[in-house]
């Protein structure tokens, strides 16, 4: 069996100093996962930015007036939407890192969230389109830093054989914050959505009033009868808070005398960030990223009549379903049986997806043309939506003879790739990213994997083009499921189980 990667070296033998009935357990997990839950709100307040570019083209495309009613115009810019909120991320994630070692996981959550609260409102009450995409470059800050603290604090909280759904938790956070945004913004000015998104990070900010800090965080900190407090109030008064405070303090060991930095470069430490950041590649490049971001455009070409915004309510009600069932799965599965699955899906559906697209390549007016799936599908930086395709352009699509018969095929193709991903193959990545790592460099280690996160997913869009034009449409399809089909032995061999473990 592989080390765990954050295994204490001399754990301590003595046993709890009380016996926990079922009753009282479940209570207490109630109110830990109260506890996560509202931790949470930074992932609502994440997927709300993932998915507002969208709401914006197709606003903009209908009426191009701000708040004031004054005209307001992107012009090319209009994709620096979602760019800007990627770039923004990296040093909002690094500066967050640092800030959570020195004020705590509870106060740095709380700079996030007033990042974000006062990024939507940039975004909602701007004059200018410059105003807005400078509002978007701050949530891009909020987002990065609450990526890595919020990830970090559920982890730190939880019981160690309920982590695995309190991280999952997180996941439903991000894709229900997804879902409010595309809801809010089915019929409703950007200015709108974008101020009732403020109100996510207000709630955020409050209910942190009430939370506790981090109990490891305080133990490292000599903090320790605030741990103690914090401990009995998350484990229970049956656990031996003495030993449980000294399981802290010997998974960090060796922090004596060294730098953050130089804690960052022990073996164990490089195994580990490697591992995770090759996580991340995979993931990225199974194809989850690319699909999702073209969801509504591959809705309609698979001959749904629905239109645009209620076909992207319908992909983020699937992946929030994905989510729910991952969620109560995810501690009996544990960490690799949840990638197992996720990615047999993806490799199946996006099989089938290749398979349905090559077949209709062709150019003897059987099937879609290549250039006309290329332009129904092509990826860009920024959310799309097939609104800016002229009635025409859609008509002459949806007469295509294959798209008549087999439109189905696609979409249940579709449906399934994003259930898998939504099932864990999208959170894995994020929960590794933080039990593998010691409390001391746990932030700076997450920082890094988010890095990495970053570079992975502007790297797939970027190189979607590219790829399309080398391998067609078809073998790009073909190439996302075989990454995903490379990604079960790679989970089989590197990935250390860390379901039921504990974490310093």
């Amino acid at each position: 069996m592989a080390e765990s990667p954050t295994a204490p070296l001399n754990p301590s033998s003595e046993g709890p100093a009380k016996t926990e009935s079922p009753a009282q357990r479940r209570s207490r997990l109630m109110r830990q996962g109260g506890k996560v839950f509202m931790a949470s709100l930074g992932c609502w307040v994440m997927g709300s930015m993932f998915t507002f570019p969208s709401v914006v083209a197709t606003d903009l495309l209908h009426s191009n007036t701000t708040i004031y009613g004054t005209p307001i115009s992107f012009g090319d810019s209009l994709d620096m939407m979602g760019s800007l909120v990627q770039l923004g991320s990296l040093p909002g994630a690094w500066a967050v890192a640092g800030l959570a070692v020195v004020l705590g996981r509870r106060h740095s959550m709380m700079i996030s969230g007033a990042l974000a609260l006062v990024a939507w409102l940039g975004v909602g009450l701007a004059p200018s389109g410059v105003g807005v995409l400078v509002s978007r470059a701050v949530s891009g800050m909020a987002m990065g830093g609450l990526t890595v603290v919020v990830n970090i604090y559920a982890i730190e909280l939880a019981d160690p054989d309920v982590r695995g759904m309190m991280g999952m938790m997180l996941n439903l956070g991000i894709m229900a914050g997804q879902l409010v945004t595309v809801v809010v913004g089915y019929d409703t000015r950007y200015f709108v959505v974008a101020l009732v998104n403020a109100l996510i990070p207000t709630i955020f900010i409050l209910g942190l009033i009430w939370l506790p800090e981090s109990p490891s965080f305080l133990v490292l900190k000599g903090r320790d009868e605030e741990a103690r407090k914090v401990i009995r109030e998350l484990r229970g008064e049956h656990i031996n808070v003495n030993e449980e405070i000294q399981n802290y303090r010997a998974m960090n060991e060796g922090r004596e005398g060294r730098s953050v930095w130089r804690g960052l470069l022990q073996p164990r430490v490089l195994k580990s960030l490697a591992i995770v950041s090759m996580l991340f590649v995979i993931v990225f490049f199974s194809g989850f990223f690319i699909v999702n971001a073209n969801a509504s455009r591959m809705f309609k070409a698979a001959g749904s009549t629905i239109d645009a915004n209620l076909a992207a309510i319908i992909i983020n009600i699937v992946q929030l379903i994905g989510g729910s069932v991952g969620f109560v799965l995810a501690d009996k599965l544990g960490r690799k049986g949840l990638l197992y699955s996720g990615l047999t899906l993806m490799f199946v559906s996006l099989t089938g997806l290749a398979t349905y697209v090559g077949l209709t390549e062709t150019q003897n007016g059987d099937g879609l043309a290549e250039e006309q799936i290329d332009d129904l599908i092509a990826s860009t930086v920024s959310t799309p939506d097939f609104a800016n395709f002229t009635k025409g352009q859609m008509d002459d699509l949806m007469e295509s003879p294959v798209i008549q018969k087999h439109g189905w095929i696609p979409l249940a193709c579709l449906i399934v790739c994003q259930f898998g991903a939504a099932f864990g193959v999208n959170a894995i990545p994020f929960i590794l990213s933080t039990e593998y790592f010691p409390t001391w460099i746990r932030a700076q280690a997450s920082g890094i994997c988010f890095s990495v996160y970053t570079a992975a997913s502007f790297s797939a869009l970027q190189l979607y083009t590219p790829m399309r034009e080398g391998l067609t449409q078809a073998g790009l399809y073909g190439f996302y499921a075989c990454v995903s089909l490379v990604g079960i032995p790679f989970t089989y061999f590197f990935i250390t189980e860390t379901s039921g473990q504990q974490v310093g």
